[in-house]
């Protein structure tokens, strides 16, 4: 190799070196771009668009009215029932012939509603009956003769023992007679009360025999219901007792339907095992059958300032009092505060509560799980309640 060609190689090296570190210089400051455009763009993004951890939240509030006094509603329970219920039965033991009526039916006063075989008493009045005929002939021939013997004993013809004799004779067929006829007559009263009658307007409510049963004096047969007089018979307290007016009326429900009952009668003593006196409230048209569940409603005016507020607005707090969540701040935007309340009575998912705070304060209705105290919250216009 000639000193030229060496002196020449060293130079095409570095020409090689220089291009290839442009070409990596060239590379770098692109991707140096590429990396601050990314950084700037996503700072403008944070800029453009800030992020809060803690937005407020939208809720739904009541305006506060407070009252001087609330109403309390005691409730007394009792049942519906007949003014009169029986069970009807015979007099006199017999064989069942008839039973003319069945559960659920309505029955006249004074209606044959069951009846006893009648053959034999029938049987027995009609020989009765020919025994009497037959002493009153024999008591003619001797009414007769009784006649022609006071005849003869006037004339002289006949002795007093025989005119003794007839008349005696007559008063004993006259006796005999009014025997007959008083057998006669229990026997028609026997008769009588082999039908069974209602003794006032009703409803079956249970027939206890029927046809061909042999039953006794008392059975009972059917059971009756007057159901045009209906009753409620309502246990309460004595202090209640003591406020009711007979002849006045008074508000009851049966159920959600409420009613109106006149207070007919009170007993005089307490029930020993429920400690209340019973009360008769007579109600036209109930709407409920026999043994139904009917309320007395009293209302008792307490005078104690306080609120009404949903049993939603109530949060549980210690020592068993109760708090409500208060909505201060002006503008949009504003906080919630934490309140203690007692709740005095409580009906219908209301609560009357008594504490702190002032007429016309918006006080949280609902949703109390989802807020703290200091929360920041906006008021929703379409769903807050004055």
């Amino acid at each position: 190799m000639t000193d030229e060609a060496r002196a020449a190689q060293p130079k095409g090296l570095w020409r090689s070196l220089g291009r290839h570190l442009l070409v990596l210089i060239a590379a770098g400051v692109i991707v140096s771009a590429a990396a601050g455009g990314i950084a700037v763009l996503h700072m403008r993004a944070l800029a453009e668009a800030p992020v809060d951890a803690n937005p407020p939240l939208t809720v739904r509030t009541m305006t506060l009215d407070k009252r001087d006094e609330y109403a309390t509603e005691q409730r007394f329970a009792g049942r519906i029932e007949a003014a009169r219920e029986t069970r009807v039965a015979f007099e006199r033991r017999g064989l069942v012939d008839r039973v003319l009526f069945d559960e659920g039916d309505e029955v006249q006063a004074g209606a044959p509603v069951a009846e006893l075989d009648q053959s034999k008493l029938k049987a027995e009045r009609k020989r009765l009956e020919a025994n009497k005929r037959e002493l009153q002939a024999r008591l003619a021939l001797a009414e007769r003769t009784l006649e022609r013997q006071s005849t003869l004993s006037r004339q002289g013809w006949q002795s007093e023992q025989r005119f003794d004799e007839a008349r005696f004779a007559v008063d004993e067929l006259n006796a005999t007679i009014e025997k007959i006829a008083a057998q006669i007559e229990a026997i028609d009263i026997d008769l009588e009360k082999s039908v069974l009658r209602a003794p006032f307007a009703g409803t079956v409510t249970a027939r206890h025999v029927d046809e061909g049963a042999v039953v006794q004096a008392g059975a009972p047969v059917l059971g009756l219901a007057e159901t045009s007089r209906i009753h409620a018979r309502i246990g309460v307290t004595a202090a209640v007792a003591e406020e009711l007016v007979i002849g006045q009326s008074y508000p009851l429900a049966v159920g959600d339907r409420p009613v109106r009952g006149k207070l007919v009668a009170e007993r005089p003593d307490i029930q020993t095992g429920t400690r209340t006196v019973t009360a008769l409230f007579a109600i036209d048209n109930p709407g409920a059958p026999l043994g139904e569940v009917i309320e007395l409603i009293r209302t008792r005016t307490i005078q104690q300032p306080g609120a009404w507020l949903p049993l939603t607005a109530l949060v549980e707090d210690r020592r068993g009092l109760w708090s409500v969540y208060r909505v201060r701040g002006e503008g949009e935007e504003k906080t919630v505060q934490r309140r203690t309340v007692e709740v005095l009575h409580s009906r219908n998912g209301r609560a009357f509560v008594r504490g702190l705070f002032a007429d016309g304060e918006q006080i949280l209705r609902d949703g109390t799980n989802r807020v703290v105290p200091g929360q920041r919250v906006i008021l929703s216009e379409k769903i807050a309640e004055n």
